[in-house]
């Protein structure tokens, strides 16, 4: 720059601005679309439909499980809570096998405990170590003795039934109770 003011520095923007317009109009709708909420998968003529599960109960037992015999008042709550937070018919029937869902006179809430969750994950430990222990006996006897391999085996089946049945009774309704507080924030 020689001081004269011919040379003027030119500023260029990292970011030029937008078109308004999309290149394509398709992209414009296809945001729209995931912009709007999302609307229940069921038909209102649908038999299991929120509005006729929460008229008759017996369409609520059907659709939740039969031991589900809740007046209208829980079951509208239910509903309410199953929207509000994100839940599926799988989970709402997990919580209530996992005696995570409590009814109020205010209505339904989730009470999966971490205390529990935590001494689920302490028995799934242990049997973790059982079933290392049983794989690591029957490892040497494995070309030797096949049918009492197979005992061992239907003992580790029948082990990891049980661990199954812990995740989904302790651990597993802590752990959507916990994804459904993360989504709240």
């Amino acid at each position: 720059m020689d001081g004269s003011g011919k040379d003027k520095l030119k500023v260029v923007p990292l970011r030029p601005t937008r078109p308004k317009h999309p290149l394509d109009p398709r992209l414009e709708e296809l945001r729209k679309i995931l912009n709007e909420d999302v609307e229940p998968i069921r038909d209102e003529d649908d038999e299991l439909s929120d509005k006729n599960v929460i008229k008759c109960e017996k369409k609520f037992r059907k659709r939740f499980g039969y031991g589900f015999s809740w007046h209208r008042r829980h079951r509208v709550a239910l509903i309410r809570l199953k929207h509000e937070k994100d839940l599926t018919d799988r989970e709402i029937i997990l919580f209530r096998h996992a005696g995570a869902l409590r009814r109020t006179p205010w209505g339904v809430h989730l009470d999966a405990s971490g205390w529990i969750a935590l001494w689920g994950a302490f028995q799934l430990a242990i049997l973790g170590l059982m079933i290392a222990a049983i794989v690591i006996g029957v490892w040497p006897q494995l070309a030797t003795s096949p049918i009492k391999v197979l005992k061992l085996i239907g003992l580790l089946v029948g082990l990891l039934s049980i661990c199954l049945m812990i995740y989904l009774t302790f651990i597993k309704p802590w752990i959507i109770q916990r994804r459904t507080e993360r989504q709240d924030k």
